[in-house]
């Protein structure tokens, strides 16, 4: 870990990509269809934010791949089982805080945000974890930012233009 008064101000984290430390002050994202985890440990000062585009790889890709291709974040059954275990490395799950954001109807007819938010809801379920926060579904877009330092998250809504 590094010394809290030396982090950068701001990670954008893009689609497909995935982050879990300290040092940087807030961690941000755009979300349509795509779904967000957040983590935060009130104590330690981490937090974690991973921005999925879909549910789970096409079945001619392994996990194995996709680690080794760099393409982990882009499926919610790869990133969130590694956000786990970089959770599990500092502290028990059960300290940190979590949310779920996004899954937006971006394209007329589209089960994409809706098969994004029932696997993530199903996975947290799975693993006894609890949302301390969410904001799901609907038909606008939003953007997010975790303050790594307080836990505050920052959301904003921005209709779709058709």
């Amino acid at each position: 870990m590094i010394d809290l008064t030396t982090r950068e101000p701001r990670l954008n984290i893009h689609p497909g990509e995935w982050y879990f430390g300290n040092e940087y002050s807030s961690l941000y994202t755009v979300l349509g269809s795509c779904v967000a985890l957040s983590v935060w440990h009130p104590t330690l000062k981490l937090g974690g934010l991973c921005h999925y585009l879909l549910a789970r790889q096409p079945g001619n890709l392994n996990n194995t791949e996709l680690l080794r291709n760099g393409g982990a974040g882009r499926y919610a059954s790869s990133v969130l089982p590694l956000m786990k275990q970089a959770m599990q490395s500092y502290a028990a799950l059960s300290e940190y805080q979590l949310g779920l954001f996004g899954g937006c109807d971006v394209i007329l007819n589209s089960e994409i945000g809706k098969q994004n938010i029932l696997f993530a809801q199903e996975w947290l379920q799975s693993h006894a974890l609890n949302l301390a926060l969410s904001d799901l579904g609907g038909t606008s877009s939003r953007t997010l930012a975790l303050n790594v330092n307080s836990g505050q998250i920052e959301l904003k809504h921005y209709a779709m233009q058709v």
